[in-house]
């Protein structure tokens, strides 16, 4: 049975897996907020094909979201993860380890999904640069100036790793083909949630079809592949979030002890 110390690890692991999503659900909230404002249900985005004159108007309004996101949740949500990995470096190494692999990891295959996603672009499979659009709904700026590149790829790779920190919370050091399950968890939600719905149908049905799917299915492949084999190598420990519930807490090193 867990002891006390294990329950309270799981607490904040829940509270880290919690925060770790911040990032993930600023599109998918911003999305469904210009939805709304356009008076556009889920069906219609299913179902119709998108105007494209609505598609300034759109962005504009997931900026008008995401301004207020970025400052009341993104913000405090990182200051809380790194309140909470500060903490679990001297009281919850198992905590700590999986925080600090999971990032990484998440990190590194960004990039690996760029290669293939860039490609992607290159051949006109994307609607549009998503990092762009990224930069574009944090500045409230149209064009892919330098300030845009910038917000956009600092998000894009955020998202990333906090896809990466909520898997080895999720799942600790399971075999690598789980991470690929884990992207292609992502890929469905990408392909059918807005605001890649509201833009090109699900699945890239109205006009990017199957191109849209084709390149963003592989990438989220490379992305989870990559994931998988660095969590595995790097997460120490074994058994997922809810192990914690019956396992008991591995002991504090004595180095560590004393630092607490």
């Amino acid at each position: 049975m867990a002891n006390v110390n294990s329950r309270k690890e799981f607490v904040l692991t829940a509270i880290v897996f919690l925060v770790g999503a911040v990032p993930v659900f600023m599109l998918l909230l911003g999305g469904m907020a210009a939805m709304s404002s356009m008076g556009m249900s889920m069906q219609d985005a299913m179902s119709k094909p998108p105007d494209p004159a609505m598609q300034e108007p759109m962005m504009k309004m997931m900026h008008s979201f995401t301004r207020g996101y970025l400052f009341y949740a993104l913000l405090p949500a990182l200051i809380i993860l790194a309140a909470i990995w500060r903490y679990a470096l001297r009281a919850y190494p198992r905590l700590a380890n999986r925080i600090g692999a999971g990032l990484a990891a998440g990190f590194i295959a960004t990039f690996g999904l760029d290669a293939v996603r860039l490609t992607g672009v290159t051949l006109g499979a994307f609607p549009m640069d998503m990092p762009t659009m990224f930069g574009q709904l944090i500045t409230g700026t149209m064009g892919p100036d330098a300030g845009v590149l910038l917000s956009g790829y600092t998000y894009h790779f955020l998202n990333g790793a906090t896809f990466g920190l909520m898997y080895a919370l999720l799942a600790g050091k399971a075999r690598w083909g789980w991470g690929v399950a884990w992207g292609l968890f992502f890929e469905l939600g990408m392909m059918t949630l807005p605001p890649v719905a509201m833009m090109t149908g699900p699945f890239g049905i109205f006009g990017f079809w199957p191109k849209l799917f084709i390149a963003s299915f592989i990438a989220h492949i490379v992305f989870g592949a990559i994931l998988g084999v660095l969590a595995e190598r790097w997460v120490r420990h074994r058994g997922t979030i809810f192990s914690l519930l019956t396992e008991p807490a591995p002991p504090v090193e004595p180095g560590l002890r004393r630092a607490a």
